[in-house]
């Protein structure tokens, strides 16, 4: 029996998927700076965010509401339980935006936001780790989905893994933050359930018990797995006739409200939370907010003229906020790897295997065509209204689309002594679009950033860091609650002329509420010696909260660390 290549394929996606952590930008990632503010705002407020219209309608502060609320919990407590564990919850974020992005005369036109040498991004290169991490669960559950359906075959197995690591869009993908890395992860980990609940001469309730726990939080993850339910009902189905036969109906439908009970209680809660505050269990009207909807009358064309195209090529990368699309060799390449995986599928499904050779057909193929099926229709009936033809949207079901490729390849390769060799090829063609497409577009000095920008920055609560205060304050604040914003007055011995400063405000829980010149740019950062609070700054600030102000110097060079720079004591105040 041949040695399994599973190793390989782990290897090449840790290698791949590292080297895009490491190389992609700060917040480069589609939507990165948006997934970012929700884990922090769970890291740092303890709670879950409200959508931005929402909080405007409550009239509560800015810092309440994050762009992507509606989306689920789960990955984001995640990243969220990463930041606290780390000490690391109060590192607020502020990308500047690249002038030059989406301006294809410009060099740096892929670059969303400007990049500086000094911007100690560890935070993000933490969180970061944690989408490798899910991808290589997902490898695994992968390859465990290939042996079960071919076990015969391993190699269709070792084959299928070894596709999703060279994915150049499944590594990038796991080299920044994103919700869907971790759906992946537990769809296909729910498909493999099924397939096992398919396989089983009796279904048992541990069954049900781990397959319910799996659409749970497949739920609070990501609306994309909602699939795995029509899925797992569709194999209940199937398994509850085949087992009449034999008197195990009974046994198949305890398993199954087992399954349902526990993942409505795992996930229900969350869309009883948004039918109260949106009045949609699946908060789709506050996403649709965000985007331009389509025209009815221009629907058909935008669907049949770009998202059946585009949707497609971008599963072999499209990089950054999806401004680099793939090299035209490495779509003729997709497009011709494609057809011969089809035509052996076919050719697999179709006829009998020669004498002496295990069968390249998966077993219980309907399945997995059932789960691209519905993927497919939940990607088209989405871009039936909001323009995001994104390869991620199909994600959840790159198990299977794996196992049926890798069937059709061993099967069309079938006769050919050199067709081990042919592994090289996607392992070399992930290398070279990593090394000579990707990392030529996305050099950070391709869009420089000023001297003092950070693209995220620690150390604001005092007990953090051990720099003594310098920075002392002239005069306390009000003792009684404020309703007007504060005149702040301080003093700097040995500050050089033109020092400009950053104000923080976070209550007793260590919220950050406030981190001016991170937040505001240029437009919130104070001088001098005496400033009244900026009107935006007010609007950040909640009602009725004990608060602490913490002044400190922004940056001059990149080498500085802003958690080290001269700071004041904290300053007690309270908004009325």
């Amino acid at each position: 029996m041949p040695r399994s290549l599973f190793w390989l394929a782990l290897l090449c996606h840790v290698v791949l998927a590292l080297g895009y952590a490491r190389t992609t930008p700060s917040f480069e990632g589609p939507d990165e700076s948006d997934h970012y503010a929700y884990a922090w705002h769970v890291g740092n407020a303890r709670s879950l965010p409200l959508a931005p219209a929402l909080v405007a309608a409550r009239g509560l502060p800015q810092t309440d509401g994050t762009p992507l609320a509606h989306h689920p919990p789960l990955y984001y407590a995640l990243l969220g339980a990463a930041l606290v564990a780390s000490g690391r919850n109060d590192t607020v974020f502020g990308p500047r935006i690249n002038p030059a992005f989406g301006a294809p005369e410009q060099a740096s036109w892929h670059l969303k936001y400007l990049h500086g040498s000094g911007q100690g991004d560890s935070t993000l290169q933490l969180l970061r780790q944690i989408s490798v991490l899910l991808g290589a669960i997902t490898l695994f559950c992968v390859h465990r989905l290939g042996l079960a359906l071919c076990p015969t075959q391993p190699r269709i197995a070792d084959l299928a893994a070894l596709l999703v690591a060279c994915l150049p869009m499944f590594s990038f993908l796991h080299g920044v933050l994103n919700n869907d890395v971790l759906a992946t992860v537990l769809a296909t980990a729910t498909t493999l359930a099924l397939v096992r609940v398919l396989q089983a001469d009796t279904v048992r309730l541990r069954h049900g018990a781990w397959l319910g726990t799996l659409l749970g939080l497949s739920l609070l993850t990501k609306l994309t797995t909602l699939f795995l339910l029509p899925l797992a009902g569709v194999v209940f189905v199937v398994v509850l006739m085949r087992q009449r036969r034999n008197g195990g109906a009974a046994a198949v439908v305890r398993s199954g409200l087992l399954a349902l009970a526990i993942a409505a209680a795992l996930s229900g809660w969350w869309f009883v939370r948004n039918a109260q505050l949106y009045g949609d269990p699946l908060a789709l009207a506050v996403h649709d907010l965000a985007f331009q909807p389509i025209p009815p009358e221009l629907r058909w064309a935008w669907w049949s003229g770009t998202f059946l195209p585009d949707v497609f090529v971008s599963l072999l990368g499209c990089f950054g906020w999806f401004s680099l699309r793939p090299h035209p060799l490495l779509v003729g390449i997709g497009i011709g790897g494609t057809a011969i995986a089809l035509l052996g599928l076919a050719l697999a499904l179709r006829t009998h295997e020669r004498r002496g050779e295990a069968p390249c057909a998966p077993r219980a193929p309907w399945l997995l065509l059932l789960a691209l099926l519905l993927v497919f229709a939940g990607a088209a009936k989405f871009n039936w209204t909001a323009p995001q033809p994104q390869a991620r949207l199909l994600f959840p079901a790159i198990g299977p689309a794996a196992v049926l490729l890798a069937a059709g390849l061993v099967r069309a390769s079938t006769g050919l002594r050199w067709r081990r060799k042919l592994l090289v090829l996607p392992i070399v063609t992930a290398c070279l679009v990593y090394s000579h497409w990707f990392r030529p577009a996305f050099a950070p000095q391709l869009a420089p950033a000023p001297a003092n920008h950070r693209a995220l920055t620690g150390g604001i609560v005092p007990t953090h860091t051990n720099t003594p205060p310098t920075i002392v304050w002239q005069q306390p604040l009000p003792t009684s609650p404020a309703s007007t914003p504060p005149v702040l007055h301080w003093r700097d011995d040995g500050a050089p002329a033109g020092t400009r400063y950053s104000l923080y405000a976070f209550d007793g829980n260590g919220r950050v509420w406030l981190a001016s010149h991170e937040w505001g740019g240029d437009g919130l950062v104070l001088s001098g010696d005496r400033a009244e609070l900026p009107a935006p700054a007010w609007g950040l600030l909640p009602v009725g909260v004990d608060l602490s102000f913490v002044l400190r110097r922004v940056p001059t060079t990149a080498e500085e660390d802003p958690a080290k720079m001269p700071r004041s004591a904290p300053l007690p105040f309270r908004r009325q």
